[in-house]
């Protein structure tokens, strides 16, 4: 009996192992970079392209098209061209900018005598029952197909309203379903239901229906994101995994700048859907080969899967199978893993002062970034000029920006480097109000370098929260802070109805002012260049007091590592 109990060391392990080399992570065993990583980030990083174009693609299928009413059978019949149309028939009213433009929504009771044009302007306008377009850019829109114009042109703004509110359902359930079912599951039920809800989108017969297959293909592409980049932080080491996650970001890029490209050449929306949707139906067969995660099959005991898993990334990676396996049972045996018992929730970082009043800073810093990113990105149609190439433009500033502000963080520090890509975005848009209408160049080199700074500030912002808060409520703080990012994606939509129940200056006036206050209000929150990051809640309001914690560290590396991703 007495043979069956092990003594073990200081170390927790049994004396018989106590001179191995026990692997204490996974990526010890299969090698923490080779080709299996490599191959399975080429494979998450490809699907982030197409999630880029599902989020943003309502730029080019609802886009803002130059409409007036429509001319009468009569009046077609009898010659009259659109300009003489527009000009005898159509009232003159007030501008976004103030000046005088023919009405869009009105126009005056016209007939044909004597094959002229006869126009009766001593009665009121009456509403357009029908549209013609300005095809210059645009053919076969969903606003030309449903008349999403005047009064039904809140209806586009709606449907990203609602597609955001999937993305935001999404975001904050898909991690808890994958903790409790497996990455895997997760991802191909997720994927089906995005194929079924994005190939019904075609036979839409209406905007409605539209919209509603809209929510349920935002809910399954935003958690197939999501989870995929969970499973490909989760099997790579810590040393490569800042790598791995800054470099993924660029799939969306790819994405983004991809995306008026298939517009100009596909100007149909509906054969834009389906090019977007049936490269998905190739990528259910590879999730079908895709693995579930170690650590997931760790922590819920399934070890003979977990062995099987290893020793087939073990082979990949070039590794010796027979030492694999010996290594994989060791792991097994004297894994010191568990499952995390974080019961912190958002109320923990609104407890003490100093913490609190960071927490609201930085929740208030993210819902201003995310309004103005998506603000930008989806009425690039507005700035003037082609709007295929001013697309392009706002998506490939992105390129340069993460990268130019992550070299320059280095030196001066995250909080600095947010205060001054806050500002410069502010000042950006403010500068706009001040740019004639003719001088298009300029409003669109303004509403470009905004894009610039806004999308570093992004990327900062996700980094410097995960720094300033304290270790045991991190994922919280960043995931709480991605819920205020979709509040203000929620309401950008919005930003042309404002712009028509106030003045055109109004969606550049209050962005702009918010986003400098936000960087100003960085300068209340504690620098971290070269300081230790909390773990504690008590060290964490030591710190959110911008005192320092007195110990010596490496500079704050990889401190994104375990927090989860955060989207645009």
């Amino acid at each position: 009996m007495a043979s069956s109990h092990r003594r073990e060391n200081g170390d927790g392990l049994a004396n018989g192992d106590a001179g191995k080399n026990i692997p204490k992570e996974f990526t010890d065993i299969i090698g923490g970079h080779g080709y299996f990583q490599m191959t399975m980030f080429t494979f998450f990083f490809f699907c982030s392209v197409p999630h880029c174009l599902h989020n943003l693609v309502m730029a080019f299928f609802a886009p803002n098209i130059d409409h007036w009413c429509a001319r009468p059978p009569q009046i077609i019949q009898a010659n009259i061209s659109v300009e003489q149309w527009r000009n005898a028939s159509l009232p003159l009213v007030r501008s976004r900018i103030g000046s005088e433009e023919i009405s869009r929504c009105t126009m005056y009771a016209a007939s044909v005598n004597n094959g002229s044009l006869s126009v009766d302007k001593s009665r009121d306008p009456v509403k357009c029952s029908a549209w013609e377009y300005d095809t210059t850019f645009y053919h076969n829109t969903m606003v030309d197909e449903w008349d999403l114009v005047c009064d039904r042109e809140w209806l586009v703004s709606m449907s990203k309203t609602v597609y955001m509110v999937a993305f935001l359902i999404a975001a904050t359930t898909c991690g808890q379903m994958s903790d409790r079912f497996g990455r895997r599951k997760v991802v191909i039920v997720c994927l089906i239901d995005f194929l079924i809800a994005s190939s019904l989108t075609l036979l839409s017969t209406n905007f409605i229906m539209f919209l509603v297959l809209r929510f349920f293909v935002a809910l399954g592409i935003t958690s197939i994101f999501t989870v995929s980049y969970v499973i490909m932080t989760e099997i790579v080491s810590l040393e490569y995994r800042s790598i791995y996650c800054f470099t993924f970001k660029y799939g969306w890029v790819f994405g983004y700048m991809l995306m008026p490209y298939i517009a100009w050449l596909v100007p149909s929306w509906f054969w834009f859907q389906m090019i977007i949707t049936l490269p998905w139906f190739g990528l259910l067969c590879v999730f079908w080969v895709v693995p579930e995660t170690p650590r997931w099959l760790l922590t819920h005991g399934k070890h003979a899967e977990l062995e099987q898993v290893l020793i087939r990334a073990a082979r990949l990676n070039g590794k010796d199978a027979k030492q694999a396996k010996a290594d994989i049972h060791l792991y097994v045996t004297h894994s010191t893993q568990k499952e995390e018992k974080n019961s912190k929730t958002v109320f923990d970082l609104l407890r003490t002062p100093a913490l609190r009043r960071n927490t609201i800073n930085i929740y208030f810093c993210w819902f201003i970034i995310s309004y103005i990113y998506y603000a930008l990105s989806w009425n690039t149609n507005d700035l003037g000029g082609d709007p295929y190439w001013n697309f392009f433009m706002c998506g490939a500033v992105e390129l340069p920006s993460g990268l130019i502000f992550m070299v320059i963080c280095r030196y001066i520090g995250h909080r600095t480097g947010l205060l001054i890509a806050n500002v410069l975005a502010g000042l950006c848009l403010l500068a706009m109000i001040f740019v004639p209408p003719e001088m298009i160049w300029l409003t669109i080199t303004l509403s470009m370098s905004g894009k610039f700074f806004n999308n570093a500030s992004f990327d900062i912002v996700y980094v410097y929260t995960a720094e300033i808060f304290p270790t045991v409520v991190r994922n919280v703080a960043v995931g709480s802070s991605s819920t205020f990012a979709r509040i203000g994606a929620l309401i950008a939509p919005f930003i042309r109805q404002v712009a028509d129940v106030t003045h055109y200056t109004v969606p550049m006036i209050v962005p702009g002012t918010l986003s400098i206050l936000s960087g100003l209000l960085v300068l209340l929150l504690p620098e971290t260049l070269g300081k230790k990051v909390p773990d504690t809640l008590e060290e964490g309001e030591i710190f959110a007091r911008k005192q320092d914690l007195h110990r010596n560290s490496a500079k704050h590396k990889n401190l994104t590592n375990g927090v989860e991703m955060v989207e645009r």
